[in-house]
């Protein structure tokens, strides 16, 4: 894959081969500019100019997503759309996959976005109004419509924070007052309940539950090791371990194995489907798949008729 550094965020809409992890992705983009970042805790400001449409992205850590200019519209795994203007925010859920698309007909796009950590959450919890109560019924992603008390707030992010180094305690001091924030002004028990079912401590997760859930988007080692609690070289050697096969080559395994079953029971393209698995050379893609079973995806396709 082409590295990403230095690209646009509407460069993903257009590749359609990487899925973008966040909020470690955001670094690699030059139109998302840390404001301040301490862990997993982060606040990232992005104002993207050109139109992105179908950027899928796997969101790590709960999101707070404030639309300070334009419009966004957020695809949740179940198919609900959420659309996302000035002034207006949204809470999505981690580890999960979403696409969202912006037009650039109405001008920039311009949002916050603000992550918070395990450690954070509880902290809030034992703080916040109503603590001794958790719901039961599951929240999911929700927007939260416009409200003037958070105008002065947000821009307050961007006039000050952005030409100072913030610290890990201001960090910490910001993320908390949102959420304070949103408690007072939305419906708190709401945001609890958002809260409380996307903070987990598990630490480590399952590396076969993780890749049995996951190998189907385009993600890197990188993401994935980063997705199960370690270090790209302990991720390596576990994975090997497990699997008796480097992740690196396990993945490209599963994505023609993926593009034999698209070739024998779709129409698709040859182009199309080596696309769809990652590959964004079709000589590439043809290459790797005579290598691993013996013949091209046109012969192979021939083959059956």
């Amino acid at each position: 894959m082409a590295s990403r550094t230095h690209q646009s965020l509407a460069d993903l809409g257009l590749d359609g081969t990487q899925t973008l992890v966040i909020p470690q992705g955001l670094h690699d983009f030059a139109d998302a500019q840390v404001v301040m970042e301490h862990g997993q805790n982060a606040i990232f400001h992005k104002c993207i100019q050109s139109s992105a449409f179908g950027v899928e992205f796997y969101n790590g850590y709960p999101c707070l997503v404030y639309a300070m200019k334009g419009k966004e519209v957020f695809f949740t795994p179940s198919g609900e759309e959420i659309t996302v203007r000035t002034g207006e925010m949204v809470l999505l859920p981690r580890d999960v996959f979403m696409v969202s698309n912006f037009s650039s007909s109405e001008g920039p796009l311009e949002a916050l976005l603000f992550f918070f950590d395990d450690a954070l959450i509880r902290e809030f919890e034992r703080k916040s109004p109503g603590r001794s109560t958790h719901p039961t019924s599951r929240t999911g992603a929700y927007k939260i419509d416009h409200n003037d008390s958070f105008r002065g707030f947000m821009r307050s992010m961007i006039d000050i924070y952005e030409t100072i180094d913030g610290t890990r305690e201001l960090l910490h001091t910001k993320l908390m007052e949102v959420l304070f924030l949103i408690a007072a002004e939305d419906d708190h028990k709401r945001l609890r309940s958002f809260l409380h079912e996307n903070c987990s401590d598990s630490g480590k997760r399952n590396i076969h539950h993780l890749m049995r859930e996951h190998c189907a988007h385009n993600l890197s080692v990188n993401d994935y090791a980063q997705l199960s609690g370690r270090s790209v070289s302990a991720f390596n050697r576990e994975f090997k371990r497990q699997y008796g096969v480097a992740p690196s080559k396990w993945l490209i395994q599963q994505r023609l194995k993926r593009a034999r079953d698209a070739v024998l029971s779709t129409d698709a393209s040859i182009t199309d489907i080596g696309f769809e698995i990652g590959y964004a050379s079709t000589s590439h893609f043809i290459a790797q798949f005579k290598s691993m079973f013996g013949t091209t995806p046109k012969q192979l396709r021939l083959g059956q008729l």
